[in-house]
């Protein structure tokens, strides 16, 4: 039991660290931030250690992908950032292999509580800054000088405006995707009857996705639904009228993408957004003409861009502001590990849409609410992924690692505790 609880705080840990990374670098600083990141790797490795993990069970694609990512340091532009992009990707298998070692329903608690504990810091730090300082607050870590612009800053102090907020991610965007990702859990948890406060925990992520209103995640979020709404279809009815269902459904979707994309101006002016998507044209051509510099094998992995790393400092740049990533996860690998990369990063999805859709096939009834969650989270990462980055190369390649490991997972952590009354992921 006690190792249980440390192993839980330590999974609790690694996923408030790696969605809010912005807030801990904002505090303190990249090179603290950094010194956090080795410590709890190694702590991660002692746990594998203790475990006995076996890491030639791993799957294919993950190893393959974290192979080619460390050696493209060997050809990378920059082979001292992509070395360290290379030690954080190591920390992420590592802590996924760990966090997959936990019983599903803790794996699940453990989401669920640490993201919800990040959307109520979030309100309460919004409202801090628009109450008691009344104005931006920027990265402490940093001397910003009089004037610098809000795209700038940590909070804009703008929760009682009724404009945008960011959160403690100081991302309008990161924020709403842990929302998402709250609100897919808390659902599931709320069917499978796991809370009895369950509409605290649905509202309040509800609350967040209205407050910080990203239509990348508004794409994702009906995405969901509708993935949703076809997993309750198909428990209710089986057979011809299901596939009936389904076919209407993605006649539907494509009818609603055709028009979305032959009307893209007005929908992104209803949307209150450019019809650039904020620049993200640009950025994609410039990552693209970057890319084709060394299109097979990429020009060295970095995962999250590191800031002091040219031509990334600028590469992302729009207006003053230069954003971190590629705002699309698949130009981000094509950039970073080429072709090749591209091929191995489609297996690993691949191989973990068919462990959620294999873990609702052998669900139980019962099971059915809590094994639908995987399967919406993937979902949801890939569908905001077509538009962000961030996420996927954070928390949402942690959570993606889980899902590609599945039940291997007894092959890779013999030792580990087994789950109760309900299925592994995959």
């Amino acid at each position: 039991m006690l190792h249980q609880r440390r192993r839980a705080v330590l999974a609790t840990w690694v996923v408030v660290h790696v969605a809010a990374g912005d807030a801990v670098r904002n505090l303190i600083g990249y090179p603290a931030w950094g010194a956090i990141i080795v410590a709890t790797i190694g702590w991660v490795i002692v746990e594998l250690v203790l475990l006995r993990v076996r890491l030639s069970r791993l799957p294919r694609s993950i190893a393959m992908f974290t192979v080619l990512a460390v050696v493209s340091a060997s050809w990378a532009i920059s082979p001292g950032a992509s070395l360290l992009g290379s030690i954080g990707l190591i920390g992420m298998v590592a802590s996924a292999i760990f966090i997959a070692a936990l019983p599903y329903r803790l794996i699940l608690a453990v989401f669920h509580w640490s993201l919800q504990g990040l959307l109520i810091g979030s309100l309460l730090f919004e409202l801090f800054v628009a109450v008691v300082l009344r104005g931006p607050l920027f990265p402490l870590w940093s001397d910003y000088p009089p004037g610098t612009t809000l795209e700038f800053a940590w909070s804009g102090g703008l929760l009682l405006r009724g404009e945008r907020i960011q959160g403690l991610m100081g991302n309008a965007n990161l924020l709403a995707m842990v929302a998402l990702v709250a609100l897919i859990v808390a659902v599931c948890r709320a069917i499978a009857r796991l809370d009895r406060r369950w509409p605290v925990w649905v509202l309040l992520p509800t609350l967040v996705l209205v407050l910080a209103r990203s239509a990348t995640v508004t794409f994702a979020l009906l995405a969901v639904a509708i993935i949703g709404g076809l997993i309750a279809a198909w428990v209710r009815w089986r057979g011809a009228v299901f596939y009936r269902i389904f076919a209407i459904v993605i006649a539907a979707g494509l009818v609603a993408l055709g028009l979305i994309i032959a009307n893209w101006a007005h929908v992104a002016d209803f949307l209150n957004r450019d019809a650039d998507l904020t620049g993200r044209f640009d950025i994609w051509g410039r990552v693209v003409d970057l890319a084709l510099s060394s299109p097979v094998v990429g020009v060295g992995y970095l995962g999250y861009w590191q800031p002091w790393v040219p031509p990334f400092d600028v590469l992302g740049r729009v207006g003053d502001v230069a954003y971190l990533q590629a705002h699309n996860v698949w130009l981000d690998v094509f950039l970073q590990l080429g072709i090749v990369g591209v091929i191995v990063w489609a297996a690993m999805q691949w191989r973990a849409m068919v462990n959620c859709l294999g873990a609702m096939y052998r669900s139980r009834p019962e099971e059915y609410a809590m094994n639908a969650a995987p399967l919406l989270l993937w979902v949801a990462f890939f569908v905001q992924g077509l538009a962000e980055s961030r996420p996927w190369l954070e928390y949402g390649m942690i959570l993606l690692l889980i899902l590609t490991i599945g039940r291997r997972r007894r092959e890779i952590v013999p030792r580990a505790p087994k789950t109760i009354a309900i299925s592994t992921i995959g």
